[in-house]
């Protein structure tokens, strides 16, 4: 039941924003066939890989803008197209960088071309398209000039973050040798504050919230919901359905990333555990029963368990933060059942 408060509240944001997306990648689909077949092509794929997210930072945005008392509920619909824009256009070229090979159930955008150097290309072009559009969808909204242009550097100012993040992310540091502190550092900046605190705080800001303390508050809470996000991202990613992830179970450990699951085992685990850990990061032909021996190994050590509680601890300080953002208790009802929701979704 605490769950239904979000899943009604994500299902009607999706409802709401699935004429706007199919009225707006008609235009700009249009607009790409007078440049060129290629041109087309990818804007077509882009579509189709942008469509089929779960939405959430947009529907979060609204939420910020209902937060902030915005009554505009047609302009903000349609401005929150923008976040998703952006976010497919990060996934893309995330893939890129990690060799990812499937994205949202599709092959990832860079595989979809032939030959490799072809793919990396285009995909590197779709991301930057994605940028592009995602700002001009922001900054052509109905809203005031002035609130646009807090919103335009709120948008700089995040995406930067995001892109330091991810370099945090693929630099060559020695993994045996990562701290938490650092790990948690790298996801903050590539995913926390930008799934979390980004969309609440512009959809509040071009609500028109001016209460300091109200958007200290804002951010608390956006915060714990993307560390949240991000830990259960990392869950599903070993223990996850590939069919609902739309993502191989494992994918992780064979792109080598650094996960708090990685440094708990290397931090906690015996010499033993830790080779075997060692010797499958990164490595593109592990099997199904060393993924398997993976995961049974990350419960044994214990990392299961400590990465569970993490995640809960971050649900539990965002829920801390809610009487303060608002004291619409079907607003704080429905902050409460999101973040819930957040640590336990299946995709």
């Amino acid at each position: 039941m605490k769950q239904k408060l979000a899943l009604d509240y994500l299902e009607t944001y999706n409802i709401k924003v699935a004429p706007l997306w199919e009225n707006y990648f008609r235009v700009k689909i249009k607009e790409s066939k007078k440049i060129g077949v290629y041109a087309s092509d990818l804007l077509t794929r882009f579509t189709k890989m942008a469509v089929l997210g779960k939405k959430v930072r947009g529907a979060l945005m609204v939420l910020g803008y209902q937060i902030a008392e915005g009554r505009n509920m047609t302009s903000i619909y349609e401005a929150s197209l923008f976040i998703e824009l952006m976010h497919t256009g990060l996934l893309i070229h995330d893939d890129i960088m990690d060799n990812s090979d499937f994205r949202r159930g599709l092959p990832s955008l860079h595989k979809q071309y032939y030959p490799s150097h072809l793919g990396k290309s285009m995909a590197i072009n779709a991301g930057d398209i994605a940028f592009y559009l995602s700002w001009e969808k922001l900054m052509t909204s109905d809203f005031p000039k002035d609130k646009l242009t807090l919103a335009g550097k709120i948008y700089s100012e995040y995406l930067l973050k995001v892109i330091y993040g991810q370099i945090l992310d693929i630099s060559k540091i020695n993994v045996e040798h990562e701290s938490e502190k650092v790990i948690l550092n790298m996801l903050r900046y590539k995913t926390a504050e930008y799934t979390g605190v980004f969309p609440l705080l512009i959809g509040a800001i071009l609500g028109g919230m001016k209460d300091l303390e109200k958007i200290d508050k804002l951010k608390k809470y956006g915060v714990s919901l993307g560390w949240a996000f991000q830990i259960q991202d990392d869950i599903l990613g070993l223990y996850g359905n590939e069919e609902k992830t739309g993502k191989p179970v494992g994918s992780d450990l064979k792109e080598g990333k650094r996960t708090l699951f990685t440094y708990y085992v290397l931090k906690h685990g015996n010499a033993k555990q830790k080779e075997y850990i060692l010797s499958i990061l990164g490595n593109k032909k592990i099997s199904k029963d060393d993924i398997t021996k993976a995961q049974e190994l990350l419960k044994e050590v214990g990392a299961y368990e400590y990465v569970v509680n993490l995640g809960r601890s971050y649900v539990k300080e965002g829920k801390e933060a809610i009487r303060a953002i608002t004291s619409d208790k079907k607003l704080q009802n429905i902050l409460r059942s999101l973040i819930k929701y957040i640590m336990e979704r299946t995709r």
